[in-house]
This record gives structure tokens, sequence and C-alpha cells, in this order.
């Protein structure tokens, strides 16, 4: 069956709009003629859709397709509050569980990841580490599933024992209708107090998990990536590690700039650039940071660097430059990487002891991209007007650009002057 990242599909879709071109041209019969050419027009624009489909990479089912356009449940059940035992659990389990905010007076759905030792009774007093998961804009909680395959990756490197057992949640960012709030509290928005307080508090109360902040970590692609940086920065002493897969560092350069109506203050307070410029080396402890930044994405690599750099005048910063842009093929790559270095982080002495990995630096691995098509985005271009010396184009965060063959990852010197 063709897929909706199929080049076949795009052919023929392109072929099939050839025709109906040359039929609008050949027939004499008006009402033929304009049926033909608005036919032609609509097949083309649907070729253009899996056309740009396949260069980015997105949906690789229509199953993936149709849950995310249509806010289906992606065939995912419920997962109980109440925390059963058994004697064996091969694989992780992921479903949907409701995640109410008493604080924001917000009532979202979200995905939980519960490791199979969850479920075993050796494990039952065991209380497991949390990472909270962003996804991009435009999005939902069930990307993760349907486009990064979390599960599959999280059972993977378990079975691998790369990881140790981690709870993984899964909140939505954005509200009802796909209106972005990028984990932002702003004029009429209070996502931040929910991904942070809410999200925590409810699963605080129904799962086996750490209250110890620092077995908190976070981890985000894009948009999602911007969140996992601002949060860190604003809530040092609320998480562990903060792990950011091509995501963007000043507010104007996403979607989070309309979020906070393009109020100058504002952006310049919600910008993990500026917020880590203005860091100094007496600051309160900060969260471990790790940053992913893809050398194609232009417009966010070089933020990504400065980003960085600021951070690496307080603390040891691994930097992962791969060979490719803010796509699915590259965020599903990258991942698994992200997570190894989470667990690394938030794990207590206690749990390593128990579940022994055998990972080493996640900084020491190179990682395959699936090969697509180049893709230049705009440069950045000099700026005066903005605490920091860029100014890039505005991506569209959440959607995919270009992807190139592999990832390499580099660890800069741990400090600079």
């Amino acid at each position: 069956m063709l897929g909706p990242d199929s080049r076949l599909l795009t052919a023929l879709l392109i072929t099939v709009s050839a025709v109906l071109l040359a039929g609008a041209i050949r027939f004499r019969l008006l009402p033929v003629k304009v049926l033909c050419g608005a036919l032609s027009i609509m097949v083309a624009m649907t070729g253009g859709i899996a056309a740009v489909n396949y260069y980015y990479g997105y949906y690789t089912t229509w199953s993936a397709m149709w849950a995310d356009f249509h806010g289906t449940t992606g065939n995912l059940g419920v997962i109980s509050t109440a925390s059963s035992t058994t004697a064996a659990v091969e694989s992780g389990r992921i479903g949907w569980v409701d995640l109410p905010g008493r604080l924001s007076g917000y009532n979202r759905k979200g995905l939980l990841y519960l490791p199979p030792q969850y479920g075993q009774a050796k494990y039952a007093k065991v209380r497991f580490p949390v990472v909270e998961l962003f996804h991009g804009t435009p999005g939902t909680p069930l990307a993760w599933n349907t486009v990064l395959h979390i599960s599959q990756i999280a059972n993977s490197l378990l079975a691998k024992r790369l990881i140790g057992p981690m709870v993984l949640v899964m909140p939505a960012i954005n509200a009802s209708g796909r209106d972005a709030q990028e984990c932002l509290n702003g004029p009429g928005v209070s996502d931040q107090t929910y991904v942070t307080k809410d999200v925590r508090a409810d699963v605080l109360a129904h799962y086996r998990v750490s209250g110890d902040s620092y077995q908190w970590g976070l981890d985000g692609y894009s948009s999602g990536g911007y969140c996992a940086a601002n949060i860190a920065l604003q809530h040092p002493g609320s998480y562990g590690a903060a792990a950011i897969i091509n995501g963007y560092f000043r507010a104007t350069d996403g979607p989070a700039a309309g979020v906070l109506n393009h109020s100058g203050p504002l952006e310049v307070a919600n910008s993990p650039l500026y917020l880590a410029e203005r860091l100094s080396p007496t600051a309160s402890p900060l969260p471990a940071f790790w940053v992913a930044a893809g050398t194609h994405d232009v417009t966010d690599y070089k933020p990504a660097t400065v980003f960085t750099e600021a951070l690496r005048r307080i603390e040891q910063v691994p930097f992962v430059k791969f060979k490719a842009g803010d796509t699915a093929n590259a965020w599903s790559a990258v991942l698994p990487q992200s997570l190894i270095w989470l667990w690394q982080q938030i794990a207590p002495p206690d749990l390593r002891v128990l579940f022994p990995t055998r990972a080493g630096s996640a900084a020491s691995t190179t990682l395959p991209v699936p090969a697509v098509k180049r893709h230049n985005p705009a440069p950045c271009k000099p700026v005066v007007s903005r605490p920091a010396n860029l100014q890039c184009t505005t991506p569209v965060h959440g959607q995919a650009k270009s992807v190139a063959p592999q990832i390499a990852v580099a660890r800069q010197p741990a400090t600079r002057a």
C-alpha cells in the first residue's frame, strides 16, 4: 500500500494532474474544460502536499496523519491510575490519561508511558524518575507515538540496558483548536503553570513516581525544545535536567511571540538565549542542559550554539551537531540519545545500582538520519535592536524542514572565557 511519504504516490498525483490539465486544454466543451481544470488544480495541490510530506518525513502512515488531523486517540487505550503488579512484563505501556489543571484551569488529556518495571512486583516500592516530553507546534501529544514512536524507542533502550526505567509524561502544550501556547504564561494564557505545576501534581497524585525535583527532567523537539529550555531556566529548582532537540531560543523566532502579543518585554523575559546570557557564575544551581541542533536549520542552529556557549560559562553542556534540519527524521534519530543522557542525569544512585546500564557518554555516538533532499533555509541577518546580535526568519515549529544523511555528536570544551 502506498504510504503518505511514498515517492510513487507523489509521482502518481503529479501524473494525474498533468493528464487532467491536458484534458482541460484538448476538450472543447466548456463544462468539461472547467471540470478538468478544477480537478487538475486539486490533484496538483494534493501532490504538492505529498511532496512536502516526503521531503520533511513527517507522516509515514495514513493512520498517523488521520489521527493528527482529526484529533483522534490513535488507537491508544487509557492508562489506569491503579498500580497493578505482575511477575513479568516484557514491554512498557503507553496510553491516555486525564491531566486536569487545578491552578491553571486547563483540563487536558496527555500520554503517559510506564516502563515494564513499573508493573513488576519486585519493584512495587520503587518511585521512578519522570521526564516531561513536549511536542511541537502545531501538534498534539499523539505525535510522540505516531511520529516519534516513543514507546518503541523507550522499550528498545531498556531492553539494551542503555537506560533505566523512567515514567514519561507527554502533556498538551496547545489549547483546543490548535491554538499555540508554547508553555507560556502571558496575556490570557497559563500554559506554563499547567505544564510545570498541574501536570506534576496530577502525576504525583496517581502514579508511583519520585517527588524529588532533581529526578524530574524535560525533553522536547522544535517548539517543545523551546519549552524545555525556557522552563528549565525559569524554574531551575524544579528540574534536574533539560534536553533540547532543535528548539528555538528567542521568542521572536517562533510562535511564542504571537502568544505574548508581540510584547517586547515579555519576549525578552521568555527568550532562553537572553536568559542564559544574563546568568552569572554565582547564580543558583541550574538543571543540567543538553542541546541538539541541525546545521541545515540555519534559523535556529546559530542561536543554539550561542545559547550553549552562554551556558558553558556556568556548567558543562553537551552539544549535538547533526547534518539535518528541523524534521521528524532528525527528531527520531536524536531522541534515543537524549533519553540516554537524561537517565544519566536524573537517576538517583540507588536506582543506578538497581538498574545498571551499559551506556557510556551520550556525546560519543554517531546516529543515522534517513537521507532526503537537501534544503537550505534563509540565513540569519544582523540586527542591533535586540539583546542578541542575530535576527532570523520565523519558522513554523513542530513542522519539519530538511534532512541530510547523518548526525555527528560533538562535545566542546566545558568552559569558555
